[in-house]
């Protein structure tokens, strides 16, 4: 299966009066824009606003980002989410690198948050200060969607109608760019499993486990989220790596440290990429969820280990996680079924902080022949956000003190871009 991107490096984004990139400027026609969104009658109006790097601004209520994208030559944007479920990771697909579109929720003051302990902002991303530069998304153009139900409209349907929304703006934005040569190309090729160690036969192979789902939160009915379709209950499957980048997968409602844009631009199998041919022979990815019961964790754990051992062939594994705690053990509980079988494991996750986990331990498990473990950092970690002099997202009346615009004490967890699960940070770990 082979995937070109064709990228269009965007230094601009405004609003215009029609959609169109011409010299690396993205014009947004907004009221045409608009309109198209309220077609979905969940929807009574969708608030569109610009943030752009350095600018002095503060995105509140941030549920998801997405990179624009649209397929060209008549293939499917996010399959089954945007149409039928076609088929994706082929083919060529337009990107509008350095742009972002941002989904910000509708709040009023009696909803629920998205997590029992989330501040009353929910998560936050600067496009100055200290969170600016540290975050990703303070880096680019973003368009920022604020969709209000329309009445009589329930929260579930509402989540999804926000999530259609997103998905709906990426591609009318990428569609902009389907015409234009690209400034860059980037291209997947990875040939079926018959084939894919051709040449390669002295390397090791190595395969990904990506636990790309949690059942720790109850799911959101309709979400779109394989294929267009549930999936928490799935049983461990294979997917083509480009299947990840080009659309099949979108993050839940509650998902934590991975937004679309990452999955978009998914850092481990990237780097697996990169690295197939010279040092390690990239077999493939094997998709899983964390489960809510033990034996269904069980069940997941062995059937993903097998499929990367008897299957795949997998020599060693990565692995990752996508939520908190029983995502955690999930994921420790497949790599030990990996060890048994001889294959060698590696994961990167997300941490707790001793203060959490009690004692000297900053995970939940003790494998011991789960011995690689790459840290991603810990989401503890306090940040002081300084005054901003915009603010896009609904501003409730903070318990806590203070103002939406004004100096805001946080905690990583709770802003968007700086942290992720699969690795997209910009943040590295010393020791002094």
């Amino acid at each position: 299966m082979r995937l070109q991107l064709d990228i269009l490096n965007i230094q601009d984004v405004r609003f215009g009066d029609r959609t169109a990139i011409v010299n690396g400027v993205l014009d947004i026609n907004r009221s045409e824009l608009e309109a198209f969104l309220k077609e979905d009658r969940r929807l009574s109006g969708v608030g569109i606003e610009l943030a752009l790097p350095g600018e002095k601004c503060r995105v509140i209520q941030v549920t998801d980002v997405i990179e624009p994208r649209a397929k060209k030559e008549g293939g499917v944007d996010f399959p089954g989410a945007l149409g039928k479920p076609g088929r994706v990771g082929e083919g060529n697909t337009c990107v509008l690198r350095g742009t972002a579109v941002v989904l910000s929720e509708y709040r009023t003051p009696g909803d629920s948050p998205m997590f029992p302990s989330m501040p009353t902002q929910g998560y936050v991303i600067d496009m100055s200060g200290p969170l600016g530069e540290m975050g990703i998304y303070g880096q680019t153009h973003n368009i920022v969607l604020v969709p209000r139900p329309a009445e009589g409209v329930g929260p579930d349907e509402y989540r999804v109608a926000l999530k259609l929304a997103g998905l709906k703006t990426a591609a009318y934005l990428g569609r902009a760019g389907k015409d234009l040569k690209p400034d860059e190309v980037e291209i997947y090729d990875l040939p079926p499993l018959t084939e894919i160690t051709k040449g390669m036969e002295t390397l090791p192979k190595v395969a990904y486990i990506f636990q790309f789902l949690s059942n720790q939160f109850v799911s959101t009915p309709g979400y779109p989220i394989l294929y267009g379709s549930a999936a928490d209950r799935i049983a461990p499957t294979i997917l083509h790596p480009n299947e990840i980048f080009d659309g099949a997968i979108v993050t839940p409602y509650r998902s934590m440290g991975i937004d679309v844009f990452g999955l978009q631009n998914h850092s481990i199998v990237k780097e697996l990429y990169r690295r197939h041919g010279k040092d390690l022979c990239f077999v493939g990815v094997v998709i899983t969820v964390a489960f809510d019961t033990g034996n269904e964790n069980e069940r997941a754990a062995t059937m993903a280990a097998n499929l990367a051992k008897s299957v795949l062939g997998a020599d060693g594994v990565i692995l990752t996680k996508c939520g908190g705690g029983i995502p955690e053990v999930g994921m420790a509980l497949t790599a030990e079924r990996c060890e048994e079988l001889g294959v060698r494991t590696s994961l990167a996750l997300t941490h707790y902080p001793t203060v959490l986990v009690g004692g000297d331990s900053t995970v939940l498990f003790n494998v011991p022949k789960v011995d690689a473990v790459v840290s991603l950092g810990t989401p503890w970690i306090p940040i002081t956000l300084p005054p901003v002099e915009k603010v896009i997202g609904t501003a409730l009346e903070m318990p806590e003190g203070g103002s939406p615009s004004g100096e805001m004490s946080t905690i990583l967890n709770y802003t968007r871009g700086v942290l992720s699960q699969i690795g997209d940070t910009k943040l590295k770990a010393f020791q002094y």
